[in-house]
Order: structure tokens, then sequence, then C-alpha cells
């Protein structure tokens, strides 16, 4: 068996790139038939069910932890880019496709990390909570409540007043979003059986 901290580092590592990754290719459009979303929604709907696995190797101190690092790398990409993107450049360099993909509005990033602290702020409440109901109803109630919140909040901050069809545009994400984050809970079983049953920092509960 991989040791806890092993597998808790390589868990953190690939929620936060996966965190990352979505916030760039977000701003592609994506179609499924009728559907229009944003390019991250594949990638960024596999966080909700990562941050389980997270929460199973490492307790509730590691999924605290990871809320406010995976807040603190969005910022951090965000006003990187923002920063980048306003120092001049010269002549020869085109600068039109890093203002595409960095050139996000405060509005947007507001949302986005709006969205992000609270979402992930109560997934991991409610899995904690649910620690002794077993791993799919842990994940299945947990990614219920925080991907749609996730996407009520990003969708009304970012857009509300803008024209754009809101409801339409929150149903088709939280559905697929949904859809997808169930497809790790094999992930998450399996991290249950590379760690202890009761690893001492899950006495610290909320």
């Amino acid at each position: 068996m991989p040791q806890r901290s092993t597998l808790l580092i390589v868990l953190i590592a690939v929620y936060i790139g996966a965190e990352l990754v979505s916030n760039v290719t977000a701003g592609r459009l994506v179609q499924f038939g009728p559907l229009v979303f944003p390019g991250a929604i594949l990638l960024y709907s596999l966080t909700f069910t990562l941050r389980d696995a997270i929460h199973v190797a490492g307790g509730w101190t590691a999924a605290k932890a990871l809320l406010w690092g995976g807040l603190a790398a969005n910022a951090l990409l965000a006003g990187y880019g923002l920063i980048v993107n306003a120092l001049p450049t010269p002549d020869f360099f085109d600068d039109a496709a890093y203002q595409a993909v960095f050139g996000s509005t405060f509005r947007v990033v507001f949302a986005s990390l709006l969205a992000y602290l609270l979402s992930t702020a109560l997934d991991a409440l409610i899995f904690e909570r649910l620690r002794h109901r077993g791993v799919t109803t842990q994940v299945v109630a947990s990614n219920a409540v925080s991907t749609t919140l996730d996407t009520i909040i990003f969708i009304t901050v970012a857009f509300a007043g803008t024209g754009a069809p809101l409801l339409n545009l929150m149903l088709g994400q939280i559905i697929l979003k949904m859809l997808i984050s169930l497809l790790l809970i094999p992930l998450v079983r399996w991290v249950r059986t590379q760690v202890p049953s009761t690893p001492a920092d899950l006495t610290a509960q909320p």
C-alpha cells in the first residue's frame, strides 16, 4: 500500500493542477448538442470528487487546508495573469492570445473565487458530517450540493444583467458536473482502502 502521505501529495497535486488548467481553458466554449459549456467543464467536474478523495486520505485537517490552498492557487493564477497582461510588450510581440486567456474581467474572477470558496467549504462540511454513512452517500450528497452551489453562484455573479440565458447555462452545467463527478466514486473507494480507517486528524471535526 502506498503511504498515506505520498498518496495525499499526489492527489493534491493532481487537484491543484486540474483547478488551474480548468481556469485557463474555461474561456474556450464547447457544444454538446444544443447545450454550450465552458471548455473546462469536463476536467473541472472531476475536481469535486477529487476533493472527496483528498478528504478521505487526509481527514478534516487536509480538507480545510485544501480549501485555502486551492483558493490561493486560483487567486495567484488570476492575479498574475492580469499583472502580466498589464505589462508593456515589445512591438514585435502579439499578445492577443494572452489577453484572451488571462484577460478576464474582475467580475468573472470574483465570481470564480467566490463560487470556489463557498462550494468547497460546504462540500467538505457535508462530506465530513456523513463520514459514517459510506463513500457513495458522502460523494453523492456533498457533490449534489457543491456542484449546484458552484454553478449558481458563478453564473449569477458573472453573468446576471448581461442578457445571458442564466437558467439554461446553469441546468446543463449542474447535470454534467454531477454525472462526471460520480465517475470518480471508485477512486474515493480505493483511497479509503489505502489509508487507516481512523486516521488521527479525523478527530478534528468541524
